[in-house]
């Protein structure tokens, strides 16, 4: 993934089916974040037992975590925050096998919860403020798009990575250009 970011105003703002597409993810994230915080307090005790619990939670992370970080702090690291997360984790897990016997500790347990916590709630925030300001392209733009609105400074934009959100504003914008001509 490379982070490529444009001068605002290159990208179409996003319809209201866009935007309700984003509206719509931003309430799912949030409603992801609400079960972490519900089933936090057991997860932290035997985080490794639960785990199977938040499969799917977790795959999502795995899978955009890079994105939600390079996009939304306008920063290139590649795969690093990624890497340095699952590293950090890995690393808990080993110090409280070799200390204890077992890698399920607390402590594991709080830093997996804040850390899908941080993921959830960025990527939450992001998606229902995109859906408000209809940030054009990616919704990881939208808390700086918000920035530049409050301070009157141009913020760069990003395409949207994804290709079903990518391809609905697409559709979109050439069906409100059709409309204009």
């Amino acid at each position: 993934m490379s982070l490529d970011l444009v001068d605002q105003g290159s990208l179409a703002r996003p319809g209201p089916i866009g935007r309700l597409l984003r509206f719509a993810l931003g309430i799912a994230c949030l409603y992801g974040l609400w079960e972490l915080i519900n089933v936090a307090p057991y997860f932290v005790e035997r985080p490794l037992a639960l785990l199977p619990n938040l499969t799917l939670m977790i795959l999502v992370v795995l899978c955009v975590f890079n994105y939600v970080v390079n996009i939304g702090f306008s920063k290139d690291w590649n795969k690093y925050p990624l890497i340095v997360s699952l590293s950090l984790i890995l690393s808990v897990a080993l110090i409280g096998y070799l200390l204890t016997g077992n890698p399920s500790s607390t402590i594991l347990g709080a830093l997996i919860v804040l850390w899908m916590g941080y993921f959830y709630t960025h990527l939450g925030v992001s998606f229902l403020l995109a859906s408000i300001l209809a940030t054009p392209g990616c919704e990881m733009r939208a808390i700086p798009e918000l920035f530049g609105r409050m301070t009157n400074k141009a913020m760069k934009e990003h395409h949207c990575p994804s290709s079903i959100i990518s391809g609905i504003d697409s559709w979109e914008y050439n069906r409100r250009q059709k409309l204009n001509s």
